[in-house]
């Protein structure tokens, strides 16, 4: 049989980055987007703005990380292949740097979810994982190990991840992930600006 044209996957990949810049998830050339489709890897190049990616830059790369083809993969590429290596059923994952989200991850261990359509989706809580240098086989290690069979996890001083079973999912998460982490720190502030109630 042919082998399915990966244009068609690039452009979602590409559509996404860019609709994570449009939404305020991501800044400039912050955050990546990855895609697994069969044995292959589908992610957006380092260095790229999110208004100027091409769907021809998209990166392709084997389950090993290995650069299939030209290309510069982003720099958080260890993050989403050890998600896929432990993950079978996740084929996305989606790395930004959000304001709320990253605050959350500079300044606690876990992110409380509040409102009830938030605990549908991630649960009481969303785990911080420890912090490791970016761009490293720690960082992902880590990463992996906080967010467990979880669908959403905060890297601490560094950003927000989201994985779902396809794109669409895992895009739409990462908008989640920040809706609970700015009703966490509004709260908080909240809180803070009233007596305790008796």
């Amino acid at each position: 049989m042919p082998r399915t044209s990966p244009r068609p996957f690039r452009v979602k990949v590409a559509q996404a980055y860019r609709a994570l810049g449009e939404l305020g998830l991501i800044s400039h050339s912050s955050g990546n987007v990855s895609l697994r489709v069969g044995e292959r890897i589908l992610i957006t190049p380092t260095g790229v703005p999110f208004r100027r990616l091409r769907p021809s830059q998209i990166v392709a790369m084997d389950g090993e990380g290995r650069v299939l083809g030209t290309g510069w993969p982003s720099s958080e590429w260890r993050l989403h292949v050890a998600i896929y290596r432990v993950r079978p059923e996740i084929n996305a994952v989606v790395h930004t740097h959000s304001p709320f989200a990253t605050a959350v991850a500079c300044s606690f261990s876990s992110l409380s979810v509040l409102h009830d359509e938030g605990l549908l989706i991630f649960g009481p809580k969303i785990p911080v994982a420890e912090h490791a240098p970016p761009g490293t086989w720690e960082l992902a290690e880590r990463a992996v190990a906080a967010l467990g069979q979880g669908r959403a996890v905060l890297l601490a001083r560094h950003g927000a991840v989201a994985v779902g079973r396809t794109l669409d999912e895992a895009l739409t998460l990462a908008g989640k992930i920040e809706e609970v982490a700015a009703l966490f720190l509004l709260s908080q502030n909240l809180h803070a600006g009233f007596p305790p109630s008796r």
